[in-house]
């Protein structure tokens, strides 16, 4: 079960520590290899940890247990036990200010350039605020960084928003999404998750 699915493996005080596929999971013990090996002093042996597997039939699949074996590339997740399942459509999103510029084509006429803001972002939709005027059913070609490199995405206009300030944001569902592209946003999402954990931690 899980094998080679992408997974994340979190520690509650310093959050995302190690992320990677798993490799192997029998009789309640898992085995995570990371992408770029296990850092020294990542995790400790016998620590209690939470691992978060993003599974393309189950999706979001989160258990805890506790780090029974380290090693240079891999380390082994023992006494896992189910903490939640999230189908992929209810994953949330997290929050961002991200730049993008793109192109806005409606369903009967020409493509126009358009810059905006990503205000949220999840890896089936995003939220956004922009100067343009948008209507349902747009579509927005562009490309989304994600720190290891940019995604290609297409997505579509749902429905606009009037927030407090009186500007508008826009609700959107990406199409046509590649399975690889849906991963590299999952990726995203845990990372930026993590890296705001810990800025609120120090904060």
């Amino acid at each position: 079960m899980h094998d080679l699915e992408r997974c994340a493996v979190a520690v509650r005080d310093r959050g995302t520590v190690l992320e990677g596929y798993v490799a192997a999971y029998l009789d309640g013990t898992m085995t995570v290899a990371a992408d770029q090996g296990v850092v020294p002093g990542a995790l400790d042996a016998g620590e209690d940890v939470e691992v978060l597997v993003l599974d393309e039939a189950r999706g979001e699949v989160r258990y805890s247990g506790w780090v029974s074996r380290i090693g240079a590339t891999t380390v082994a997740l023992t006494d896992l036990e189910l903490v939640s399942t999230l189908q992929k459509r209810q994953v949330a999103r997290v929050r961002t200010l991200q730049l993008c510029t793109g192109v806005v084509t409606p369903p009967d006429g020409p493509g126009r350039a358009v810059s905006f803001v990503v205000v949220d972002i999840g890896a089936h939709g995003m939220r956004i605020a922009t100067t343009s005027r948008l209507a349902p059913d747009d579509r927005i070609a562009f490309e989304f960084p994600t720190g290891g490199g940019a995604v290609r995405l297409d997505a579509e206009v749902l429905r606009a928003q009037r927030t407090g300030s009186g500007a508008t944001q826009y609700g959107c569902r990406f199409v046509d999404i590649p399975e690889n592209a849906t991963d590299v946003l999952f990726r995203y999402v845990l990372r930026t998750q993590g890296a705001q954990r810990r800025r609120r931690l120090q904060s």
